[in-house]
């Protein structure tokens, strides 16, 4: 059974990992001001010093790495991974991490998430964004939003 875990776990951080990496070199940038909030389907990936919050509702897969604090409330399956990972798979709940140099992916049908301080989020899919130098909507070829502290 843990093999099967493992295995689990492993294929859903290559499937993230594909999902990511396609389009990524041929996105739009986007700046805002010291925080983003965002709500669709698809990708995002996040590079972030700061703090985020994420809503999870019960689908999809969250895998923060290189924070300084994690918090997670609520039910789901968490996976600590080698070299200080966490993924969450299917969270219904709220994951909070504070951290420089942060990397977050989330993969899934409900993304949800508050992110304050400074880095880059990519987001692919369907969803609307807002940031401190505008709001709009996700892109099906997926695009950067630069987030500099205000």
């Amino acid at each position: 059974m843990k093999r099967s875990w493992k295995s689990l776990t492993i294929l859903s951080l290559v499937l993230l990992l594909s999902l990511v990496l396609t389009g990524i070199a041929s996105a739009d940038v986007i700046r805002g001001k010291g925080w983003l909030h965002a709500e669709g389907a698809g990708v995002a990936v996040l590079r972030m010093s700061g703090h985020i919050k994420i809503e999870g509702h019960g689908t999809g897969v969250i895998y923060i790495y290189n924070f300084d604090e994690l918090h997670a409330e609520g039910q789901g399956r968490r996976s600590d991974l080698r070299g200080g990972g966490v993924l969450f798979r299917g969270h219904e709940g709220t994951i909070t991490a504070t951290g420089e140099r942060m990397l977050v992916r989330i993969v899934g049908g409900k993304i949800d998430f508050d992110a304050r301080g400074k880095g880059t989020a990519y987001l692919r899919g369907r969803g609307t964004y807002e940031t401190g130098g505008g709001s709009g909507d996700w892109a099906p070829d997926g695009f950067n939003i630069e987030v500099v502290e205000e």
